[in-house]
């Protein structure tokens, strides 16, 4: 029975990684539930008796990637010198997450209505993690107090959404574009040492990059 439940969980989450991938590349409109449980080899009634429906699957994968993501975090704050090297390092993970993605990706997002809401709940988590971060920033003397950060961060993630829903990005990259945004907000909050200490690891990463 334990090797039988362990089989079913190893498949979840290879559908999960899968669909996924395909997600990412075509949009999750255009992935069809049929392809998936053929590719598996398995039958639709089987993949729906794992996820309910197609949405479901979608909220799931979104669930696995923020697990996945949360210990790529804790990788980073743990590996770090100080407290503005692991706001780079997250700033950089966000970009190398949305590089390989196809923008019709975001805005199949809000076609769904449990996911938005599931996607709004991840990204607040997410900004938790960040305004953490540029607290101790501000302790350390990398950032300048004053500043409404939470607000800088909800404007920061409007303007994303705008590029998505005009199509900014059929003239620029969604990477270069969230990169060329996130600096420009959050170099302009900096104190003199944190521009200073910014563009060292801005520069050491974009050598390695």
């Amino acid at each position: 029975m334990e090797h039988s439940n362990n089989n079913q969980t190893q498949l979840r989450t290879a559908i999960l990684e899968y669909a996924w991938k395909e997600f990412k590349r075509v949009g999750i409109k255009r992935v069809k539930v049929d392809d998936l449980a053929a590719y598996f080899s398995i039958s639709k009634r089987t993949l729906y008796e794992m996820f309910d429906d197609k949405e479901n699957l979608v909220v799931e994968c979104f669930r696995l990637q923020y697990q996945q993501g949360q210990i790529v975090a804790e990788q980073i704050i743990d590996g770090s010198i100080n407290s503005l090297e692991i706001f780079v390092k997250l700033f950089v993970e966000r970009i190398r997450e949305i590089e390989d993605v196809n923008p019709v990706f975001f805005t199949d997002v809000f076609k769904f209505p449990k996911l938005l809401d599931f996607y709004k709940q991840i990204a607040g988590e997410k900004d938790k993690t960040v305004l953490r971060i540029i607290d101790k920033c501000v302790e350390d003397g990398y950032m300048m107090d004053g500043f409404n950060y939470k607000m800088l961060l909800e404007t920061s993630n409007m303007q994303f959404m705008n590029v998505i829903r005009f199509e900014l990005y059929t003239k620029y990259s969604l990477a270069e574009i969230l990169s060329t945004l996130q600096i420009v907000f959050f170099r302009g909050c900096c104190s003199p040492k944190g521009v200073e200490l910014l563009d060292q690891q801005l520069s050491i990463l974009q050598r390695h990059s």
